[in-house]
């Protein structure tokens, strides 16, 4: 029975491991149509999106593997991925462990 849990940590640390590689395009693109008519919009959310992707790289490693694990799971899960809700719910993490120490 323990080779399961051991599989499952194994592969969750495997994922924590690489930082996700999201499609934003068709997030960017629902939100621009839902929310306005105006071209530009999704271009500056995929701007967006990609700036808080390089963010998010730049700092992968320094983020703890359980809050990389969480937080990309939680950045994909109403099925439009973002960097920034990533992004966001890293720092979040890491804010809020620093308070407690």
């Amino acid at each position: 029975m323990l080779a399961l849990p051991a599989i499952l940590m194994g592969a969750a640390l495997a994922v924590a491991d690489r930082m996700p590689d999201y499609d934003v395009r068709p997030s960017c693109h629902a939100a621009t149509s839902l929310m306005s008519l105006d071209p530009k919009r999704e271009a500056r959310c995929l701007d967006d999106e990609a700036s808080a992707r390089r963010e998010v790289a730049a700092q992968w490693a320094g983020f703890l593997p359980a809050d990389r694990v969480r937080c990309a799971a939680e950045a994909q899960l109403d099925g439009t991925p973002s960097y920034v809700d990533l992004l966001e719910c890293l720092t979040l993490a890491r804010e809020a462990k620093a308070t407690k120490d």
